[in-house]
C-alpha cells in the first residue's frame, strides 16, 4: 500500500510539474502572439451620424514594443484595424516599453503608425512607458510622424459628429490633470481617453459619455489572486472591459478598458490575450 500510495504522489508530481511547463510555454510562445478583436456599442441621442449608420473608432494600447515585440508584429492590428475602415483610432499609451534599451528601428515604428487610416483622426495620449528615457521629448514627433494628434490634457471637438475628445495626460509619471474635462460641454457626446483607468473615479463632476483607458493589460497574467503585485498605480480597480459609473449629476458615465497588445516586466500572457477593440458609436 505504501509503494502504491508513493507511486500516486510521484505521479502526481509529474502531473502538475507537466502542466506548469505546459502552461508557461504557452504564456510565452502562444498567446502573446494571438490577437483577438473585440466589439463594444455606446448609444446616445448626443451623436450625430446618418440615420442607419455608425461611427466606428478602433481602440488599441499597450504596444510595448520590445525585443519581444517588433514592428512586424504589430502588422496584425494595421491589418485588423484597417480592415473595419474606422473613422476614428485612438491610442491610449505606453507605445515602447523601455525607451532608453530599445534597439529596434523607430522610423519602422512611425510608418506602421502612419498606415493606420481613419477617416476622421486618429488621437493619442501619453502612458506611464511614455515618460523616462527622452521618450517623453520623442513621443510627440513619433506619434506626430504616424499621423496621431497627441491630447495633453486637452480637448479636440469634432463638430460634424457633436463629439469633443480629451486626452488626459499619464498619471503615474507625467503630468496628467482630469480637470481639464472641466470645461467641456455637456451637450457634446464626450469621450476621455486616459491611459489609466481608475482615474474616472476622479471624472465623475464632468459630464463624460465614455472614457477609454489601458494600462492594465487585463493583468497580463490573469490570476487574480496576484492582483496586488500585478496591477499596476491607477490599474487596480477597473481592470479589463466595460464598466458604468455614477456621475455626481445622476447620469452613466462609461469605462471601457483594453487589455492591449504587448507585454512588460516579463514577455508572457496568460488567460488574457492582446486585442484591439472596435467601439461603435450609434446616434438614436
Amino acid at each position: 500500500m505504501k509503494k502504491k500510495k508513493r507511486r500516486r504522489i510521484f505521479y502526481g508530481v509529474i502531473a502538475v510539474v507537466t502542466i506548469v511547463v505546459l502552461s508557461a510555454a504557452y504564456a510565452r510562445y502562444v498567446e502573446p502572439h494571438i490577437l483577438l478583436q473585440r466589439e463594444t456599442e455606446y448609444t446616445s441621442a448626443k451623436l450625430v451620424s446618418a440615420p442607419g449608420e455608425e461611427l466606428t473608432a478602433a481602440v488599441f494600447a499597450d504596444t510595448h514594443f520590445s525585443d519581444y515585440y517588433t514592428p512586424k508584429d504589430f502588422q496584425k492590428v494595421v491589418e485588423k484595424v484597417n480592415a473595419q475602415k474606422p473613422d476614428l483610432i485612438f491610442f491610449l499609451g505606453d507605445l515602447i516599453d523601455d525607451y532608453s534599451s530599445y534597439t529596434g528601428d523607430i522610423e519602422e515604428i512611425e510608418r506602421q503608425l502612419a498606415s493606420l487610416k481613419a477617416g476622421i483622426g486618429k488621437y493619442a495620449v501619453y502612458g506611464n512607458h511614455d515618460y523616462g528615457g527622452k521618450m517623453q521629448f520623442d513621443y510627440p514627433d513619433v506619434m506626430g510622424a504616424g499621423g496621431f494628434q497627441l491630447l495633453i490634457n486637452e480637448s479636440q471637438t469634432l463638430e460634424a459628429q457633436n463629439i469633443t475628445i480629451t486626452g488626459i495626460d499619464d498619471m503615474v509619471i507625467g503630468y496628467g490633470e482630469p480637470a481639464a474635462a472641466g470645461t467641456i460641454d455637456a451637450a457634446h457626446y464626450n469621450i476621455v481617453l486616459c491611459h489609466e483607468p481608475d482615474v474616472i473615479d476622479e471624472m465623475t463632476g464632468y459630464p463624460v459619455d465614455l472614457m477609454l483607458s489601458g494600462h492594465t493589460h487585463g493583468r497580463q497574467i490573469n490570476l487574480m489572486f496576484f492582483d496586488d503585485y500585478i496591477l499596476p498605480p491607477y490599474g487596480k480597480k477597473y481592470v479589463r472591459g466595460g464598466y458604468e459609473i455614477l456621475r455626481t449629476d445622476g447620469r452613466q458615465a462609461s469605462l471601457y478598458v483594453t487589455a492591449g497588445i504587448g507585454t512588460t516586466k516579463i514577455p508572457m500572457r496568460f488567460a488574457s490575450p492582446p486585442e484591439i477593440n472596435i467601439v461603435k458609436l450609434k446616434g438614436r
